[in-house]
């Protein structure tokens, strides 16, 4: 029986060694973790590497468009510097390469962030040099949409005689654009504008009604409509033809409805609310005040959250109440001055941007070579135990014979 329990012990252990390797047993390996498609860091990483392993003399657009897309994220996680540095980068590369076209998309987000953060300076800056590079290449409508754009950032900086001198070349067809409607009724709107601050009202109301409105009725543009709606109603309410004021505001809040504007909405009922104080209405004005903070606090928007604080000052102030008058407006000036401290936080920051060097490649990671696991030889395994049951059988009979 010894015998027997040692052929067995042999079956069961017996290593398989075969051209002298040794027996590797597989493994299985579990999967390394993967960042988040939504993690900002692992897109920047991913961004970055794809732009070091460009080659900077002859994929000069591809890295413009990488650098374009990193300053998107940037952006939209707050980090404005290294946003801004991606765009100068962007614009330069674009520039380098004669692509004109990408350099000018560029140069108008550079704009546009200026004009976002109330950094008219800078923003006139952009878009003057954007519409210099569009008249240069003769792109006229596209350089009388700037013109308009730019002219808007004059008049919030007082230059109104720069500001018009955009908008009546937009109107006298300098840049020959007869097609774009919206864009010449932009420019109506603006200079009806610049005519109510000059107390001009009678020709304020005639390029709204006899110009701007037929184009945005032409072009079917309902928010251009709501526009010319709003500044009819201050024309009318500063010569305190309050019918009339409150006619067209509410023309203003119907079409901001329609159109799910919300935004739009607030601002006309705090319009709404100054003719309705006016004209003694306080229950009304304070039901439309009422509306517009619940919905300006939704939105969580600080600056109509102001202009809501800033009409039920008004509010306050023509009932008699003082106190609550000085309230709100100290509230109104708290949330302009929070908009404006995140505005100027932003700029000082891109003020502070410059281009990006360009990263070497990183060497190619090589992976180490992998041997192939060697499985167990059962055959020869099977053989051996065969083997030793046929000596096992073979000593039994020896043994019974004798």
């Amino acid at each position: 029986m010894k015998v027997f329990y040692l052929a067995a012990a042999l079956f069961l252990f017996q290593p398989s060694l075969t051209s002298g390797q040794a027996t590797t047993d597989s493994i299985e390996l579990a999967a390394p973790d993967v960042a988040s498609p939504d993690d900002p860091q692992a897109k920047i990483k991913s961004l970055r590497s794809a732009i070091a392993a460009l080659n900077h003399d002859t994929q000069l657009v591809e890295e413009g468009d990488l650098r374009i897309e990193l300053s998107e994220i940037m952006f939209k996680e707050g980090w404005s510097k290294k946003g801004f540095s991606e765009l100068l980068t962007a614009e330069m590369v674009f520039h380098k390469a004669g692509n004109s076209d990408k350099r000018e998309a560029a140069i108008s987000k550079m704009a546009a962030f200026y004009k976002m953060n109330n950094a008219l300076a800078d923003a006139e800056k952009y878009y003057t040099l954007l519409l210099q590079v569009q008249e240069s290449r003769q792109k006229f409508a596209e350089a009388a949409k700037t013109a308009n754009t730019l002219a808007g950032v004059l008049m919030k900086q007082q230059n109104v005689k720069g500001a018009s001198g955009y908008l009546n070349s937009i109107i006298s067809s300098k840049y020959d654009q007869p097609n774009d409607k919206s864009t010449l009724a932009d420019a109506y709107v603006k200079l009806a504008e610049i005519r109510r601050v000059q107390k001009r009202y009678k020709q304020a109301e005639s390029m709204i009604l006899n110009k701007a409105l037929g184009l945005y009725r032409s072009a079917d543009n309902l928010v251009g409509r709501v526009n010319c709606f709003d500044v009819l109603g201050h024309i009318y309410l500063e010569q305190k033809r309050h019918s009339e004021a409150k006619w067209f505001f509410i023309q203003a809040n119907t079409l901001a409805r329609n159109l799910n504007d919300e935004k739009g909405v607030v601002t006309s009922l705090v319009n709404l609310s100054k003719v309705k104080v006016a004209i003694k209405d306080y229950s009304l004005a304070m039901r439309d005040l009422k509306e517009a903070n619940g919905i300006a606090s939704k939105l969580n928007n600080l600056s109509l959250l102001a202009d809501v604080k800033s009409g039920y000052a008004n509010y306050y102030l023509r009932t008699g109440n003082k106190i609550a008058a000085n309230r709100s407006e100290r509230g109104s000036v708290r949330l302009n001055d929070s908009v404006s401290h995140m505005m100027a936080s932003q700029t000082e920051s891109a003020h502070t941007a410059s281009v990006v060097p360009n990263e070497p490649a990183a060497p190619p990671v090589i992976a180490p070579e992998q041997k192939p696991a060697i499985q167990k030889n059962y055959t020869l395994e099977m053989a051996t135990a065969i083997f030793f049951l046929v000596l096992l059988g073979a000593f039994l009979l020896k043994r019974k014979k004798e």
